[in-house]
């Protein structure tokens, strides 16, 4: 089903082939340096559409690095995430670097003005742009996150 759904999502949506132009490579490219970096780490470059559901059809794309060792009751990962939702009505865009269970402590957001996906700024080419302009800072934030190794509400 999610070989399906990928193809979906790559045949289909043009909103879906831009965001990977503008942001996979970079992200695949940043996962080498930093397996580089940090090789008792590991890293992950994902992307998927993460719901099939056809009025809120959802992809996203990012990093994750996961901690083989953790303190109890700290997360075993973190991520930076470029997600799109709604692909079927208004679609929406949002990017963060976040924490893993139980945190789920964000620690940067391109639009802190959201409760709710439904919420997210919509997907038009300016706030693509605005997105692409604000992701040096989400790298800038996951490597400091991958540094430190805890969220900065536990440090």
């Amino acid at each position: 089903m999610k070989t399906d759904s990928l193809q979906w999502a790559a045949t289909m949506q043009p909103l879906v082939r831009k965001i990977e132009e503008l942001f996979l490579e970079d992200l695949r490219r940043f996962a080498s340096e930093l397996r580089q970096q940090f090789p008792a780490l590991m890293f992950n470059v994902w992307k998927w559409p993460s719901d099939t559901v056809k009025e809120c059809t959802d992809f996203d794309l990012g990093i994750e690095c996961r901690f083989p060792e953790v303190v109890e009751g700290n997360p075993d990962n973190v991520a930076l995430i470029i997600e799109l939702c709604f692909l079927n009505s208004t679609p929406r865009i949002m990017g963060s670097v976040v924490w893993g269970h139980p945190s789920g402590h964000p620690e940067a957001e391109f639009s802190h003005s959201h409760v709710t996906n439904a919420e997210w700024p919509e997907a038009k080419p300016e706030k693509i742009e605005e997105l692409r302009g604000f992701f040096p800072t989400l790298v800038q934030s996951f490597k400091a996150a991958v540094e430190r190794g805890i969220p900065t509400d536990a440090a």
